[in-house]
């Protein structure tokens, strides 16, 4: 979800929709995920006439900062794996 606003700077749910493949409901999904975290703030679109308001998405964020969350996700994963796969091994016999 990080990627396109690495990418293509600020941008509106329909452009990450069309650039990512996701669905809306997907993207709001994941926005909201990043909101948690404080990576991004959404800004209000202006729009003529009735319909739900717009947001443009931009990131707070390093991208330092983002490279580091992932790597350490992903150690912790490899970590978990190592223990699980050494406890299968260990009960095998």
């Amino acid at each position: 979800m990080v990627a396109p606003l690495v990418d293509a700077g600020p941008m509106g749910t329909k452009d990450i929709v069309e650039r990512t493949g996701l669905r809306q409901p997907e993207v709001s999904v994941g926005m909201q995920e990043l909101r948690d975290r404080n990576w991004i703030v959404s800004e209000p679109v202006p729009r003529a006439g009735k319909g739900r308001p717009m947001h443009r998405y931009k990131l707070t964020i390093a991208l330092g900062q983002i490279r580091r969350h992932y790597e350490e996700q992903g150690r912790r994963t490899l970590e978990q794996f190592n223990i699980a796969m050494k406890v299968l091994r260990d009960r095998r016999g």
